[in-house]
């Protein structure tokens, strides 16, 4: 097995594999990990063409499974999102000060959306509801905790009901069309301000 030891130098075991110290189970050599050929991979060049690949490898693995990150594209200037929760309506408002979005949503019923100030703070694709693991969400964008935007839920695979712009029916997040909460997935980054009143 191998190991990397203070010095940064790598060493090899008894067991005749080149891998990291500390695998549990068959050791895997860094020639197959990395797909290196073992003759290269043993000499200085090969050692640190080998760490190249394995790191270039992980940032590439950390990026696409970032939810959000492969897909978002930050086009449009997002200022801010004001929730109406007496109207049940988002107003996406731009840098400039133009009205980007009126957006018809459907809030937490009994009043289980907080109000306040808040700001994006991640997003995931698809998401499984807290409340009920039957219950799936698309394009979850959150801003306050586990409350977020996202598309219409649904349970099994159908839609629930959800009478946009007219009242609220959530357990707390703020639902939209499909399309809308995709556009906000897609345009307002981490950060971004929500105000909820």
């Amino acid at each position: 097995m191998t190991t990397l030891s203070g010095s940064g130098e790598w060493s090899r075991a008894a067991s005749g594999g080149w891998g990291t110290g500390g695998d549990v189970g068959r050791a895997v050599s860094w020639d197959e990990q990395a797909g290196v050929a073992p003759a290269v991979s043993r000499s200085a060049f090969g050692r640190l063409a080998r760490v190249a690949l394995i790191a270039a490898a992980c940032s590439l693995a950390f990026i696409a499974f970032r939810p959000g990150v492969a897909d978002a594209q930050w086009g449009v200037g997002i200022d801010r999102i004001d929730v109406s929760l007496s109207t049940q309506h988002a107003f996406v408002w731009g840098t400039d000060g133009t009205l980007l979005r009126d957006i018809a949503i459907s809030s937490g019923a009994n009043g289980r959306t907080p109000r306040g100030n808040f700001r994006v703070s991640r997003r995931s694709a698809s998401t499984v509801s807290t409340h009920d693991r039957n219950i799936t969400m698309s394009w979850m964008v959150n801003f306050n905790g586990y409350i977020g935007f996202h598309g219409i839920p649904r349970r099994f695979g159908e839609p629930m009901w959800t009478p946009l712009g007219e009242r609220p029916v959530s357990s707390g997040c703020v639902r939209m069309a499909d399309d809308d909460a995709r556009w906000i997935y897609d345009n307002a980054p981490n950060g971004t301000r929500v105000n909820v009143k």
